[in-house]
């Protein structure tokens, strides 16, 4: 049985004009799809494009050429449907890197939570509402001991708690979680990846992650692209592209991967990526599932 479409992105450009002598190309051409309970990790050095590809999907951005179907239906461009980009706003939610300025330093945790509601006015009595809420933060590891407080006394990994609940408030479809453990160390990485894994499994929702940790990548995902300049250089499915890589900045990436093994590590040679190269016009499918920009 064929998966639930959930959201595409078709030739997708993002141009940022910057002179009349000077664009920056930030996103150049990227297709892919994500469907039902499928999760794409996006990969790749800083400046690639990949936050681009974030805010321009949630609507943040317009494309510059290119579109975005929300359930097979445009929600960008001349021919976007107003009441699916209506349905999208519902249905789509983002997680972003910095939870500090992600969160209204304003608001307790209670407000944040529960704002999805108000904006959204989505009908619910409040004893349903705080029900939903407490729910949710014992579903991300928090109790009602934090509900008064204000993102200023909570540390970096329970305030990425509180937006990961405020992101599930409305049920969800799609999540795209835009790099959000970069500003943590790697003990609260793990615990944030893992409570990412465990909602997914339980709640369904697809989910766009976004990362320069490739391990981390492999971990979450079932489809990976790698990006680089704006393009996505390679997609396949996660265990297909970390067994089989066939791009050399792909290669070149998988080969620099840390291994808790001093003498591997010592011993081992990182493949360097000629930058120079030209990248690629087409994405070409090489076997089932697997595309290579060449």
């Amino acid at each position: 049985m064929e998966k639930e479409l959930i959201i595409e992105a078709r030739n997708l450009k993002q141009y940022f004009r910057i002179s009349d002598r000077y664009t920056i190309r930030a996103v150049d051409g990227v297709s892919f799809q994500i469907h039902s309970g499928e999760v794409l990790g996006l990969v790749g050095e800083t400046g690639c494009g990949k936050s681009t590809i974030a805010r321009t999907l949630a609507g943040i951005y317009q494309p510059t050429e290119g579109e975005v179907l929300f359930g097979n239906m445009p929600v960008s461009g001349k021919n976007a449907s107003k009441e699916q980009r209506k349905k999208m706003q519902r249905e789509m939610q983002l997680v972003f890197q910095d939870s500090s300025a992600a969160l209204n330093p304003r608001m307790t945790v209670e407000k944040i939570v529960l704002e999805p509601l108000r904006i959204q006015k989505t009908t619910r009595d409040r004893a349903a509402s705080r029900q939903r809420l407490l729910e949710l933060l014992s579903q991300v590891g928090l109790d009602d001991t934090y509900l008064e407080k204000y993102p200023n006394e909570l540390s970096g990994g329970q305030r990425q708690r509180v937006a990961i609940a405020r992101s599930l408030m409305l049920h969800p479809k799609l999540i795209i979680a835009d790099e959000p453990i970069s500003s943590m160390d790697i003990s609260i990485q793990a615990q944030i990846v893992t409570l990412f894994q465990r909602l997914q499994r339980e709640q369904g929702f697809s989910m766009l992650f976004i990362a320069h940790d490739l391990s981390v990548i492999r971990f979450i995902s079932d489809t990976v692209g790698v990006m680089l300049h704006g393009r996505i250089v390679e997609l396949a499915p996660s265990k297909e592209l970390f067994d089989h890589p066939l791009h050399p900045y792909t290669r070149s990436l998988l080969s620099a991967i840390h291994v808790p093994d001093p003498i591997y590590e010592r011993s081992k040679k990182v493949i360097d990526y000629d930058r120079d190269s030209p990248l690629g016009t087409v994405l070409a499918e090489r076997s089932p599932g697997h595309f290579v920009l060449e």
